[in-house]
């Protein structure tokens, strides 16, 4: 018999081995962290959207498309289906039960919200009936109200401070004015609808009445006045200036201002994108062409301007809902609020649907927030999103999967689950292809009746947490008034002074910083851990083989200590890609393995520390040209502390160019330390720098000549381009970071004057401290300027966030030249592309690759060969250079050590200003600099591509590549083009 609240989906058919699906939900439904073991729980962790999508039938093509057959991907993600909404509406159903008290009312098993869009057109807009407030603010409105009523029994109420917060901004019917009446407006409507009021005068006042003296109320308003005003004031100050509600102004690429003038821009988007709506609605049937042009225009700013109010709404939602689910040490709630708050969209349509425009939003705000215990299932009813994956093969098993016993969808999805919930890195969104095959008529009351899913009851061990959290609280409170009162001058009783304690190994040489990183110094045995971040499995992995390797260093005889400083981590949240120091460091790892094995008359042991100066190398240096690092914190000082310790000889590395790096060798010049930079390129890095500064790669003069020579003439390049009309070669899209002065402004500056008038350039800023909100708008202005020109793009950028943009230009459908794909040439590829090529056809098919190399080591030789065996990836130019360094020094000092063997870090900057090197012969190339020559002479530099195939290939070798030899001065099929040359 069906149940009282069932009617429409009793005859409903499931498909087969859906049951074993929803089971694997219903896990994570109950427990979002269940499977992980307590100790073994990160604070970060998300679980994926999942989009129930229509199996493919083999050898079947999408509807509408001619291809032959589907890209694997493609099919992976299955195929859209109207008939898929019946079943998140019955998953809905399972999450509410018919209560057992005298009421029966209907208990809700987790707190849920269902987006039904037909209601959207007929609720109530809000405060203001003239000021409409949208279908997406309507939307999440609804959402949050689901939420709320959707709370189980016994576990309190769900307070949404972030999110009411910003609806209230959005709400307030503010009359235009001066700005400054505008923002305490604004504050005054916040503060009486979100505050918590100081409404204690009524109550004193009705006692005065009680009392029977007139009086009294006048007595009471002189008294409470002031203090509700004082209230008031300290609640709009730390709304306005509080570290609460810095992320708006971050998002809405405002950092810095307060929140009332963030609030004011949100307002200003969501009053132009209801004005474009309305307009929209009124426009003629048939305008105009330049009227059409114009609307199509205004429509796309409105569009922009709508989606970033729903992410600003969303992101306040789930910063809540994260708050939510760990309540203080001291709530009861804490056990019982195991569960995540399930969204459910039944209808995930076109790109105008109302819950495919909110799964949008929820797809770019998951990637950039560290907690999400929003859980989505939707169902693709029209369109499948291009950000939605395929489910991945099973890796980390779900807990209590049998392998034998349920679909190998479920498996997967219980694979997929469990990374998230284990705090892995996950895919925002998900397919999840169920099988066009009936499940032997079994219909949608079977899962609704057989409901293993339960809501955490109250128990009494409960209050054991707050308790012994109390406990704990008055015993620190005890001992300090003990402590108090023992202090003398302050108590009766004198003792002794204690000695100082000393303070630990990783308090001095490793602190940790505001961004959650580790920075400083490790030899690798002194517990000073620097991974942190993404990569931090990477590094410490790093560490253990410094460790091992210094450890062979007899520290008893004369040794020197070389020192790896490179920015090695990156903040608890940030998303950019692994550092490019990772493969120098190894490159310097192995140079010293194989120096310190070998057996020569006279040799120097080399020991390595490494140096971390945290990302963008914020904490390298202070003060001076780093205007960044507003701590105490100051890597390079570390550095020079060490020097007689450590008997350091010199510093390796930078790897970035920056003015925090240029500061960092700034301040080791001044205490004579030598600075071998490797993966260093920016112009001013050599000109600016001090004498005891110089590089192995080749600056961005050398570099921006040898790509536009490229550029013009490559017939690799040619066939994937254009040549724009009245010009010689095709026009170049060039991406550039506006702020990045020292590396990116600088190739771009050098680029445009070396490509001349061979074919237009058209820049595109796109910076690394771009939030991802602003990067889908980058790469339509890519695609728009590649699809007028034919043209290539001239990648700029920094690596980290190279993949962001790759990312929107490949779910791009409309993003291609004439002749298909997109060339991409590249100065600073991501490291993971290079060392994995095969990873371009298989994400970024619609782009094709090349990329610079300043210095590329023999493909079949004993160092790639002996670097692919130690470190299971391929060697590149940045491998070669650490490895050239550690090589540099070793030479440099033997050298030294035949007439001082007490040396100091000065005698090598002497060293390599009067002697220098000559036809040095590296992994990376055949050097010759010092004497004043701060870079390599016609330094080697090589054009990489990645084919379609996803193997590389040399396009192009210029400079000195054999010891006594001419440099490389021709490159092409035939040796028909010259090579750039330094002056």
């Amino acid at each position: 018999m069906p149940l009282p609240h069932r009617t429409s989906e009793s005859d409903l058919v499931l498909p087969s081995g859906f049951e074993d699906i929803v089971r694997v939900v219903d896990r994570y439904v109950a427990d979002r962290r269940t499977g992980v073991p307590t100790r073994h729980r990160r604070a970060r962790h998300r679980l994926p959207a999942l989009l129930f999508t229509r199996e493919r039938a083999a050898g079947a093509t999408p509807e509408g498309d001619t291809r032959v057959g589907v890209a694997a991907g493609d099919a992976g993600r299955g195929e859209p289906d109207p008939a898929l909404s019946a079943l998140v509406h019955v998953y809905h159903h399972r999450l509410v039960r018919l209560g057992s008290g005298e009421t029966g009312h209907l208990a809700s098993l987790a707190p849920h919200a269902i987006v039904d869009e037909d209601l959207l057109t007929c609720e109530p807009s809000g405060e203001n009936a003239d000021e409409p407030d949208g279908p997406h603010v309507r939307l999440l409105d609804r959402v949050a109200r689901q939420l709320r009523a959707t709370m189980p029994d016994g576990s309190g109420t769900l307070r949404l401070p972030e999110f009411d917060v910003c609806l209230a901004v959005l709400r307030a019917g503010i009359a235009a004015g001066d700005v400054t009446e505008e923002r305490r407006a604004l504050r005054d409507h916040v503060y009486d609808k979100c505050a918590w009021k100081f409404g204690f005068a009524a109550e004193v006042s009705a006692l005065g009445n009680e009392l029977g003296a007139k009086r009294w109320s006048a007595i009471t308003k002189v008294i409470t006045t002031p203090l509700a005003w004082l209230w008031r004031w300290l609640y709009g100050r730390r709304i306005d200036r509080g570290r609460r509600f810095r992320w708006v102004g971050g998002m809405l690429d405002e950092p810095g201002r307060s929140f009332l003038n963030a609030s004011m821009s949100l307002r200003d988007a969501h009053v132009r994108s209801r004005a474009q709506g309305r307009a929209d609605e009124g426009t003629p049937a048939d305008p105009g062409a330049a009227a059409a042009t114009a609307r199509s225009a205004a429509s796309a700013v409105a569009a922009r301007d709508e989606a970033v109010v729903r992410q600003i709404l969303l992101t306040a939602l789930i910063r809540d809902l994260a708050r939510a689910a760990r309540p203080p040490v001291w709530s009861v709630r804490g056990p019982r609020r195991r569960w995540p708050f399930v969204l459910l969209l039944p209808t995930v349509g076109g790109e105008d649907s109302p819950s495919r425009r909110l799964l949008n939003s929820f797809s770019a705000v998951a990637e950039e927030t560290a907690i999400c215990p929003l859980f989505v299932l939707g169902a693709a009813t029209a369109d499948i999103p291009p950000y939605a994956v395929g489910l991945p093969r099973p890796g980390i098993p779900g807990q209590g999967v049998r392998p034998g016993g349920q679909s190998a969808t479920a498996r997967a999805v219980g694979s997929l689950l469990a990374a998230g919930a284990c705090g892995q890195p996950v895919e925002a969104v998900c397919t999840v292809p169920l099988s066009p095959v009936p499940d032997n008529g079994t219909n949608a009351e079977r899962p609704v009746v057989q409901r293993p899913v339960r809501s955490r009851e109250a128990r009494g061990r409960d209050w054991l947490r707050p308790g012994v959290a109390t406990t704990v609280a008055l015993a620190v409170l005890v001992g300090l008034g003990t402590a108090l009162v023992h202090v003398p001058g302050l108590g009766g009783t004198r003792h002794a002074p204690t000695p100082t304690p000393v303070s630990r190994s990783s308090d001095t040489w490793c602190p940790r910083v505001d961004t959650g990183e580790r920075v400083g110094l490790t030899d690798g045995s002194d517990r000073c851990d620097l991974a942190h971040g993404l990569y931090a499995h990477e590094l410490r992995s790093l560490e253990d083989r410094l460790g091992r390797q210094n450890a062979k260093v007899d520290r008893s005889e004369p040794y020197r200590t070389l020192v790896f400083f490179a920015p090695l981590s990156v903040g608890s949240e940030s998303r950019r890609t692994v550092p490019t120091g990772f493969q120098m460091l190894r490159g310097a790892l192995l140079a010293q393995k194989q120096v310190n094995d070998l057996h020569l008359n006279t040799q120097m042991p080399i020991r390595l520390l490494i140096a971390n100066a945290g990302e963008y190398f914020r904490f390298g240096s202070h003060g001076g040209l780093n205007l960044k690092n507003d701590s105490r914190v100051d890597v390079a000082r570390m550095i020079i502390n060490r020097v007689h310790r450590d008997h350091i000889a010199g510093v390796i590395g930078l790897a970035q160019s920056r003015p925090e790096s240029l500061q960092a060798a700034v301040e080791l010049d001044a205490q004579g330390v030598p600075v071998l930079g490797t993966g260093v390129s920016g112009q001013r890095m050599v000109k600016d720098s001090p004498v005891s500064y110089s590089q192995l790669s080749a600056p961005d003069e050398r570099v921006a000549r040898v790509m536009a020579s490229f550029a013009r003439r490559s017939p690799r390049l040619a066939a994937l381009a254009k040549v724009t009309a009245g010009h010689t070669a095709p026009a170049a899209v060039l991406v550039f970071d506006p702020k990045d002065t020292y590396f990116s402004v600088d190739l771009k500056d050098r680029f445009t004057h070396a490509y001349g008038s061979a074919g237009p350039v058209y820049p595109v800023p796109y910076g690394e401290a771009s939030k991802q909100t602003q990067t889908p708008s980058v790469a339509a202005s890519v695609c728009a300027l590649i699809r007028r020109t034919d043209g290539f793009i001239l990648y700029a950028g920094r690596s980290s966030v190279m993949y962001d943009l790759f990312y929107y230009l490949q779910n791009d459908k409309q993003c291609h030249t004439h002749q298909g794909q997109i060339a991409v040439l590249a100065e600073s590829p991501a490291p993971h592309l290079i060392q994995h090529p095969e990873l371009m056809a298989q994400l970024y098919g619609s782009l094709h690759l090349f990329y610079n190399q300043s210095g590329l080591p023999e493909g079949k030789g004993p160092f790639a060969a002996g670097f692919k065996k130690e470190y299971g990836v391929s060697a590149d130019s940045d491998a070669a250079g650490g490895y050239d360094a550690v090589k540099v020094y070793f030479l440099v000092m033997n050298d030294i050590m035949d007439t001082d063997p007490q040396f100091t870090p000065s005698a090598v900057v002497t060293y390599l200003q009067t002697t220098g090197l000559t036809d040095f012969v590296g992994e990376s190339g055949i050097m010759t600099f010092g004497k004043g020559r701060k870079y390599p002479v016609n330094k080697e530099v090589d054009i990489q591509e990645i084919t379609s195939d996803g193997t590389t290939i040399n396009d192009l070798t210029c400079g000195a590549v054999e010891a006594k030899a001419a440099p490389v001065t021709r490159w092409g099929p035939s040796g028909n083009f010259i090579c750039p040359s330094d002056d």
